[in-house]
């Protein structure tokens, strides 16, 4: 039986509270555990050491250099607020270990694209947190689409309450575009249309993306609807597939599960799982990143590649429309 691998944790919020610190549990224990969880740091120690009550970690640290240092970690999971990773992460890749690190990466391109750089530079294998890669519906759309080939157009609609903040393009917005690059290929295009909403920088986005594969998708982004709905549905020849994720993610009176349209009947239909782990792509994210470890081969979702997911995010969050490789940020 392999040793398990020594982690350390930096960031003890409520997201990670809520999904990262359940599932680095759940990959630590049982009969064979992949993980032993060493040490977790926060600037809250009452927080970090909660933590440690809560999910099993041996140690609370508020200085995660110190952390790093003392424990000599395998892998380092980098769980920090967006404004904050870029500055982790730059201290972080010197010590060469494998990362996995909460989206997005950095909030400005030249952020993700710096990351990106310094991460090839150290040869770190490195996976970052875009969870709709995992979800299994979502994984079921995409064998589906590259069973059924050729792919002719998808449409997303990410529905939501009282998200007023100004940064949603980025911070929220940006899961969709991500997996729309992972579905249908890098953006050569993109048309934004925005509403805004009186008295507060928040706005919805309109977008149609052109990709590199011909494909055309629809994006609409409703942030003060009334309703959390967000579903995807994709199209070929004679047949659609439709995924509505769930709970958190789509309120409960929508089904939440996968459905196979083919010649004007229902081919397919299946519940969503009903593990919110498992549903919500986490427990899959990070088998993702042992796989890549224990492989020593990055993974798809890292730094080198979703680089170019955050400048997509960023051009929609400036409502930009024309060629992505002429876009040029507002400072």
């Amino acid at each position: 039986m392999p040793k398990p691998l020594k982690a350390v944790q930096i960031g003890a919020g409520a997201f990670a509270r809520t999904f990262h610190g359940p599932t680095l549990n759940r990959l630590a224990s049982g009969p064979d555990p992949r993980l032993a969880l060493e040490a977790i740091c926060d600037l809250d120690l009452s927080r970090a050491q909660g933590f440690c009550k809560e999910f099993g970690f041996s140690r609370a640290y508020t200085d995660f250099l110190k952390m790093i240092d003392e424990v000599q970690p395998d892998l380092i999971y980098c769980m920090v607020q967006p404004g904050a990773t870029a500055g982790v992460l730059e201290r972080v890749f010197p010590y060469r270990q494998p990362i996995f690190t909460e989206k997005p990466p950095g909030v400005t391109i030249h952020q993700a694209e710096g990351l990106a750089a310094l991460a090839e530079e150290s040869g770190a294998i490195n996976y970052v947190a875009f969870n709709r890669r995992r979800m299994p519906g979502l994984q079921h759309l995409r064998q589906w689409a590259y069973a059924s080939a050729p792919l002719r157009y998808v449409r997303v609609e990410m529905l939501r309450n009282r998200r007023l903040e100004a940064d949603f393009g980025i911070g929220t917005a940006i899961h969709p575009l991500d997996y729309l690059r992972y579905l249908c290929g890098d953006v050569v295009e993109i048309k934004t249309r925005c509403h805004p909403y009186s008295g507060t920088e928040a706005k919805d986005f309109l977008v149609r993306l052109h990709f590199v594969t011909g494909i055309v998708a629809d994006l609409a982004i409703l942030v003060d609807c009334g309703v959390l709905r967000e579903r995807y549905l994709a199209q070929v020849e004679n047949s659609s597939m439709e995924v509505t994720i769930g709970t958190g993610y789509s309120s409960e009176f929508f089904a939440h599960g996968e459905v196979v349209y083919k010649d004007n009947h229902i081919a397919l239909e299946k519940a969503g799982d009903p593990d919110p782990l498992v549903a919500g792509g986490f427990l899959a994210e990070h088998e993702a990143f042992l796989h890549a470890v224990a492989n020593a081969v990055n993974p798809d979702c890292c730094l080198q590649n979703v680089h170019q997911s955050l400048k997509l995010a960023v051009a929609v969050q400036q409502e930009y429309s024309g060629p992505l490789d002429q876009f040029a940020p507002r400072s």
